[in-house]
């Protein structure tokens, strides 16, 4: 049985792809902890993945997938202000002074 991208029409994955699954705003500075989406981690609700993260400001970022074969952690790696990274996980986490970032649901 087909999974993720490989189970949805060729419209409903371009879509996924551009992020129309909505988004997290992730902010260092931030920590309400009520999900508000001003926390410094975010966790994917089941069946869905940050497909990618840009970093609005300079932050460490550490990562964790399901498939790690495919989309290996990245643990504290430091991603410079206007970098996007891609990939598919479940939970993203950042870290450093100001750091803000917005991760894109697929």
């Amino acid at each position: 049985m087909a999974s993720g991208l490989h189970s949805m029409t060729v419209q409903e994955g371009i879509g996924a792809q551009l992020g129309q699954g909505g988004y997290m705003h992730l902010d260092q500075a931030g920590g309400s902890g009520g999900g508000s989406g001003t926390d410094n981690t975010g966790t994917a609700a089941t069946g869905v993945e940050y497909i990618a993260v840009t970093v609005l400001e300079a932050a460490t970022v550490t990562t964790v997938a399901n498939d790690t074969t495919t989309y290996p952690n990245l643990s504290t790696i430091t991603v410079p202000a206007g970098t996007t990274i891609y990939g598919r996980w479940n939970k993203v986490t950042i870290a450093t002074g100001n750091a803000t970032a917005i991760c894109y649901r697929g």
